[in-house]
């Protein structure tokens, strides 16, 4: 099964999608085919969603979309021994095609519902707009903006400038692997060349050596060694973290910089080659460290040297899987 369900740009976009979402997890329960669904349901608190696990049809009705869906569903994936039915925006939908090629998933066990992205809010830079002294005790999303009010205050601000960083640069915000697109190409962000995503990086890389390391070891000192980054990252599945290994020991709880620079840098080249800048490490921080200048060089390097994009292709091979006789070996020694 692979097909579109109608456009949604006419009918109210964010409402129709989300009741498209609803009836397609509710016509997938009730056939039997998938044995739960997974989604966004409202949250908590305002500008937040949470995931939601439904196995009962008539629980689709909890389902929602809008710009406020941040999680990479993906994640979860590897945990269901069933068939199960998700959510994914493009990005997402890159992480999965890497657990599909990973072997963490198999492709028959999975029902994709691919949403053509127009981007996700940062909720770092909604704070940053609004000034951090303010709660936000209600939220209203319309189709182009936010409205905000709290005590003493209505803030409406556009979404346009509130985006994640890594949607504001995404080259494929329409899903490219599903089996039901719910709308069409004309909801979703213009794609961006992506060669734009690395001017950022371009600029740090012109940086004197100190620089780039201090740059690095001022984002990095706040760490708290939660591990939060590596826990909603959906290529982080190793069984036991090499953080968690007790023999031999890598990582102590000392909380010292080198530990903190060991664990981040050490995780953040296991995922070369793999990352696809979901943001999801970024979005989970509690002190707000950013590693994407380190993480988008490294997606720079497999596509300059090796012409590797990560997660495009379902039917090839992960990047460090391949091998080919004239590869550039220039880095060894």
């Amino acid at each position: 099964m692979n097909k579109t369900v109608g456009s949604v740009m006419d009918e109210g976009a964010r409402g129709a999608i989300e009741t498209s979402i609803r009836n397609i997890a509710a016509k997938l329960l009730e056939s039997g085919e998938i044995d739960v669904f997974i989604g966004y349901e409202e949250g908590t608190l305002p500008l937040r969603t949470t995931p939601a696990f439904i196995s009962h049809p008539e629980d689709a009705a909890r389902l929602v979309w809008g710009p406020t869906c941040e999680n990479n569903l993906t994640v979860y994936l590897p945990e269901f021994q069933g068939t199960v039915g998700v959510v994914v925006k493009s990005c997402d939908v890159r992480a999965l095609v890497n657990l599909i090629l990973e072997n963490q998933i198999c492709r028959d066990k999975v029902k994709i519902i691919g949403i053509p992205c127009s981007g996700i809010i940062a909720r770092d830079r909604v704070r940053k707009a609004l000034g951090h002294d303010r709660i936000i005790r209600n939220a209203k999303v319309t189709e182009r903006s936010l409205v905000l009010k709290g005590d003493g205050f209505e803030v409406e601000m556009e979404i346009r400038d509130v985006l994640a960083p890594s949607c504001e640069v995404c080259s494929y915000p329409v899903p490219l692997v599903y089996d039901v697109l719910v709308g069409d190409e004309s909801m979703a962000r213009s794609a961006k060349d992506p060669e734009a995503g690395y001017l950022e990086v371009e600029k740090f890389a012109k940086l004197p050596p100190d620089a780039r390391f201090s740059y690095f070891a001022h984002e990095i000192e706040g760490c708290i060694q939660c591990y939060a980054c590596r826990q909603v990252c959906p290529l982080c599945y190793c069984n036991e973290c090499f953080a968690d290994r007790q023999s031999p020991k890598w990582i102590s709880r000392w909380r010292g910089l080198s530990d903190k620079m060991l664990f981040h840098l050490g995780r953040a080249l296991h995922t070369a080659g793999r990352c696809v800048d979901c943001g999801a490490c970024r979005r989970a921080c509690p002190v707000g460290i950013d590693l994407r200048l380190l993480t988008k060089n490294m997606e720079k390097v497999a596509k300059e040297s090796f012409e590797y994009e990560s997660g495009l292709d379902i039917g090839g091979l992960p990047l460090l899987a391949t091998y080919r006789r004239d590869d550039p070996d220039g880095f060894i020694l």
